[in-house]
């Protein structure tokens, strides 16, 4: 029932043009900025570690770094409020995102939040997470990967699981909307359209993300430009690794010529 309700919801977005509230979303923009000498001193240890092709076949050793017990702890120490980290998969659940974009694209925007303090760590989360669910969604389709969903076979990082789901999910819901997601009738259409400003705010993420690889890649090459990746921005890196199962997938997301978006909103 609800697979059915949202196929048609986003039915009627696309039909209507909804697409046209991307041109309001907030800025996002990567920081060109020099590394920290925390991320040096990780980078130079992760390269003596892995000093062979981090974008390999089925992005394993991408993947073995990103758990290795030099990347876990060098993330405790970049983010030392969320510390201790045990795991990569910490850094989905942990690390905050942009305050200031979320708050303003959706909190003020669309739930009358009046001032940022007013919004907790959970609440950033699940703002945070509903979106990441769509970059994945609008990546893997450009790049002709298998869903994670799928792949994976887990719905963990589902916006609509998220929501329904989870602690923090049902928390949300019954403390903004006054829904109780365990009963019945649950509404989702009212749902959807609350976290709307969210899903449109995975494209402008996106495509600022690929610029910013393509501008790493063109300027130190692959490997060097993801291990600047991966120390600068550890959810770009997670959200990469959760959507793309091979490098051909990743690259094609990255370098394909053909705006899948762009070609949605003419629509």
């Amino acid at each position: 029932m609800l697979k059915t309700i949202v196929a048609l919801y986003f039915f009627v977005s696309f039909t209507n043009g909804l697409f046209s509230s991307f041109s309001t979303s907030p800025e996002y923009r990567h920081e060109d900025r020099e590394l920290t000498g925390l991320e040096k001193q990780t980078i130079s240890l992760l390269e003596r570690k892995f000093s062979y092709q981090l974008l390999d076949r089925e992005l394993k050793t991408l993947r073995e770094l990103s758990d290795s017990d030099e990347y876990v702890n060098f993330l405790s120490k970049k983010y030392p409020e969320q510390a201790p980290f045990t795991t990569f998969q910490d850094c989905f659940y942990r690390v905050p995102p942009p305050k200031e974009l979320y708050f303003d694209a959706f909190f003020k925007k669309q739930l009358d939040v009046q001032t940022i303090e007013d919004v907790g760590d959970d609440e950033f989360f699940i703002a945070y997470a509903y979106m990441a669910a769509y970059w994945a969604m609008g990546a893997y389709e450009r790049g002709g990967d298998q869903s994670p969903i799928q792949r994976l076979n887990n719905y963990y990082r589902i916006g609509q699981y998220i929501l329904a789901k989870t602690p923090e999910g049902r928390k949300f819901l019954y403390h903004r909307l006054g829904i109780d997601p365990t009963t019945k009738h649950v509404p989702w259409l009212l749902i959807l359209d609350t976290f709307e400003p969210l899903l449109w705010l995975a494209t402008p993420i996106r495509e600022a993300d690929g610029r910013w690889i393509k501008s790493l890649f063109d300027k130190y090459g692959q490997d060097a430009g993801m291990l600047r990746l991966a120390v600068q921005d550890p959810m770009l890196l997670d959200r990469i690794l959760y959507t793309f199962s091979t490098d051909t997938t990743f690259l094609k997301w990255l370098y394909d010529p053909i705006d899948v978006d762009g070609t949605l909103r003419k629509r």
